[in-house]
């Protein structure tokens, strides 16, 4: 879950900046702070400098309009030139750049010459040898090694390169199949797919079996017993954990089982811990995949105290309205309402995913609110699904995907991670791995979706955007994302573009930075037009464009225009136009984060942001001549480059 500070239900923790409007939250003063160096723009500075003086910070919020546009030549997205298929890789979070193993130098001619081959590189084995003239490679002939260096960083682990040589006066052509430069150890861990017991008498009981696991495929069955794994006993279910956590995927094991009273033994090759098992280990961890079903089913349970009740006008059907209601406008307590968390996952998922469910009566745990925030951690969730289920029959949760539960009275104080924080986790219930979140009800105040739709967003593999605490130097997506700083008061904004191609309910139109074309790109929210612009061939790197408009739950937004995500180690960074770098760039100037702005209407390798790619090489990307229509579309120019 984002910070929440109170201040307009969302963390801005700028306090060298003097907030004059909270309509906009546009800045009046420039930070100040001594050893905290921030990076501007000339024009940006010059800018915001003349506005400090003069106290004008409400020009920075005048939208950048092109005044008359002459279209002519430009695209929309359904007639762009698109990339061919298998120019470019599908993302890979943290790809190895590829690597051929030539040493080059420039001989007496200025010609590129190979001094050495490293050994068993692809460059070695396509036969590739000192003294060799380097002519050209795929086509491409370079003039000097920066630019052999930029086509190799546009190559990929797996490609082919075809190699141009001159040897002893003789053309010679040699083909390489490129490797990645380091083929560093999975940190996945080794799994038997099994959930575990103890036993009496010693060993552990089998309490479940992934379906196509390494047990399942050794036919190992629910109930059976597990005494040692490589003659190690295992006196406890922690014991198991502890022997598989020493092996790799891919090691074989040797289980010594108890069936008819005999100790049998059993080679197992162990598999890939899945998804799944890693989701409980901690709050709002990024999980393993993505929910992209058209349907998802949430089992809401209430949860009240004997020292603390819940409100009597906030009822299940209550609840059944806010989550999964339509026209919802106003809550029981009063509350202005937007729309229903339902309502708000139609318009985002552009009616992909549909939020259904049921909410269940209040059930009474034993002890009091606060003494559960000291125990363990799951006693109150697993305290409250046996006393539902107790009440409702053993199987009223069957047809349901995920669990919300609800605990009584307002937010209560916790600190970051501990049971009442709101998050989403998995609870182990019944023989099944349960996902789930929790939220306070409000009190006095029914609580909106704002908390519940980003939590729900972790539901379906959306990991936190925010910039945690713990790590100052992190940036975040700040109010751009509903997966960071979601927007209060029950109009949560939209998610960025990367969410919404994660969860298939976008597909961006794949063009080449290389290839000259003048597009227009509508409003996401209601066209999906999105453009992903590659800057590594390999997918490890490249943008996200999409163009942002205050309307529908997006009306929270402070401002309206191109919104640019460097995609790199599977994570979106914006790139703010306003040009101040670091943390503070998506809460900075906020009404001059999108494209175009009194700051940048480009952006290009020369730009402050930069378009260059921060792992080296890569494609050159210039998007240029930004400009904003009445009608809230942008046009913009791929591959142009002007001086």
């Amino acid at each position: 879950m984002p910070q929440q500070p109170g201040l307009y239900e969302f963390s801005y923790f700028f306090p060298e900046y003097e907030v004059s409007d909270l309509s906009t939250l546009s800045f009046t003063t420039l930070p100040t702070s001594p050893g905290q160096p921030t990076s501007y723009s000339r024009v940006t500075r010059m800018l915001a400098l003349r506005f400090a003086a003069l106290g004008l910070a409400a020009l920075l919020a005048a939208p950048i309009l092109a005044a008359d546009p002459d279209l002519t030549g430009y695209r929309t997205l359904e007639k762009a030139v698109v990339a061919p298929p298998g120019r470019f890789k599908a993302a890979e979070a943290g790809a190895d750049p590829a690597f051929l193993g030539l040493s080059l130098a420039a001989d007496a001619k200025g010609r590129l010459t190979v001094e050495y081959t490293a050994d068993n590189s692809p460059a070695a084995r396509a036969g590739v040898k000192s003294g060799d003239v380097l002519s050209g490679a795929d086509s491409a002939t370079f003039a000097s090694q920066d630019a052999f260096r930029a086509w190799l960083a546009g190559k990929a682990p797996g490609d082919r390169a075809r190699l141009a040589l001159l040897r002893d006066g003789k053309a010679v052509e040699a083909t390489a199949t490129l490797v990645p430069v380091s083929r560093p150890t999975s940190n996945a861990k080794a799994s038997l797919g099994i959930q575990v017991s103890a036993a009496k008498g010693g060993g552990v009981t089998i309490e479940q079996v992934a379906a196509g696991s390494p047990a399942a495929r050794a036919k190992l069955k629910t109930g059976e017993v597990v005494l040692a794994v490589d003659q190690t006993e295992l006196t406890a279910p922690e014991k198991l954990r502890e022997a598989l956590a020493a092996k790799r995927p891919g090691d074989p094991v040797v289980l010594t089982l108890l069936l008819a009273d005999k100790r049998v033994e059993l080679q197992v090759t162990l598999g890939a811990e899945a998804p799944e098992e890693r989701r409980g280990g901690g709050w709002d961890a990024r999980p393993g995949g993505y929910w992209t079903k058209e349907k998802y089913t949430v089992a809401i349970i209430g949860v009240e105290y004997p020292d603390v009740k819940h409100n009597a006008v906030i009822t299940p059907k209550a609840w059944e309205e806010s989550m999964f209601g339509t026209k919802y406008t106003k809550s029981v307590t009063g509350q202005t309402a937007y729309g229903s968390m339902k309502e708000y996952y139609d318009e985002q998922s552009y009616g992909k995913l549909s939020v259904v469910g049921k909410a269940f009566d209040y059930v009474e745990v034993s002890k009091k609110r606060a003494d559960y925030d000291s125990g363990p951690r799951m006693a109150l969730l697993t305290e409250a699904m046996d006393k539902l289920l107790a009440r409702e029959g053993k199987d009223a949760l069957k047809d349901f995907d995920g669990v919300f539960f609800i605990y009584a009275g307002e937010r209560f104080p916790a600190a970051r991670g501990s049971l009442y924080w709101p998050h989403r986790a998995s609870i182990r219930h019944g023989g099944k791995n349960w996902p789930y979140f929790i939220c306070p009800e409000g009190g006095a105040r029914m609580g909106n979706i704002s908390v519940f739709c980003h939590e729900f967003g972790h539901m379906l593999g959306m990991p936190d955007l925010y910039a945690r605490p713990e790590n100052p130097g992190m940036e975040g997506a700040g109010i751009w994302c509903a997966m960071a700083n979601q927007a209060g008061a029950g109009r949560p904004q939209h998610f960025s573009a990367w969410c919404k191609e994660r969860l298939g309910w976008i597909k961006p139109t794949v063009v080449d930075p290389s290839v000259k074309q003048k597009l227009i790109l509508a409003p996401i929210e209601d066209s999906k037009e999105c453009l992903k612009i590659p800057v590594r061939a390999d997918g490890s790197e490249y943008y996200l464009l999409e163009n942002r408009k205050k309307t529908g739950f997006d009306t929270s937004l402070p401002a309206e225009g191109l919104l640019i995500w460097r995609v790199i180690g599977g994570r979106p960074v914006l790139q703010e136009s306003h040009g101040v770098a670091g943390p503070a760039g998506p809460g900075s100037f906020l009404s001059s984060v999108p494209y175009p702005s009194t700051a940048n209407d480009a952006f290009t390798p020369f730009t402050t942001p930069s378009s260059r790619s921060q792992l080296g090489g890569g494609l050159p990307v210039y998007v240029t001549n930004i400009r904003r229509l009445d009608d809230g579309r942008i046009t913009l120019q791929i591959g142009y480059e002007y001086q």
